[in-house]
């Protein structure tokens, strides 16, 4: 009897630390969405911005 009920304590420990391991394992992926959503389309991909007709000319004149 003492060898099962030492084999189900140790079963219950082990279910314990599964059960604080996938905790842990949730907070870090809800952390990582909340980073990931947090992030701006426009700083991945930046617009381009347009540049008037005046400063194309002053390009192709001056060079820059």
């Amino acid at each position: 009897m003492s060898k099962t009920n030492l084999i189900q304590k140790e079963l219950k420990k082990l279910q314990s630390e599964e059960r604080k391991d996938s905790k842990q394992v949730d907070k870090i992926k809800e952390a990582y969405i909340k980073e990931i959503t947090s992030i701006k389309k426009e700083d991945l991909f930046p617009v381009p911005k347009k540049i008037s007709l005046w400063k194309k000319i002053k390009i192709l004149l001056l060079g820059n």
